[in-house]
């Protein structure tokens, strides 16, 4: 099964659309996806190797673009789609402390995000969430 996927993605990498393709990726695993945009990067490169700083620009602008999204995620939704768990669940004093110690320890939090495997996209939707600057 995954080495019919890996075929796949290794002949897709050729095409004009995987450049947008892994612009989407980039933008969506920074926000909600699952998937790294790596799995189609790695492959564009070494398929057109001569373009490698122009994919890993539009990875890199497709990954700032997608944390804006899920910075804002954070920074709306959190009290008014997730206010009602919270609250329902009496998690308020929780959260609250959260918000405090990440406004405190933030600029670390992000930094130590780059050092580990923790996910980009729950730090950027808990920097919004925080509302951390």
């Amino acid at each position: 099964m995954f080495e019919s996927l890996r075929q796949a993605v290794i002949r897709e990498a050729d095409k004009p659309r995987a450049t947008r393709a892994l612009f989407v990726v980039a933008f969506m695993e920074s926000s909600f996806f699952p998937i790294p945009p790596d799995a189609l990067l790695a492959p564009m490169v070494l398929r057109r190797p001569h373009e490698w700083l122009k994919l890993a620009a539009i990875c890199t602008l497709g990954s700032i673009l997608g944390g804006i999204l899920g910075y804002a995620i954070g920074y709306f939704l959190m009290d008014s789609v997730a206010g009602w768990v919270i609250d329902g669940y009496h998690l308020r004093a929780g959260v609250d402390k959260f918000q405090a110690l990440f406004a405190e320890y933030g600029a670390a939090i992000i930094l130590l995000k780059g050092l580990t495997p923790i996910p980009y996209k729950l730090v950027t939707i808990a920097s919004g969430a925080a509302h951390y600057p």
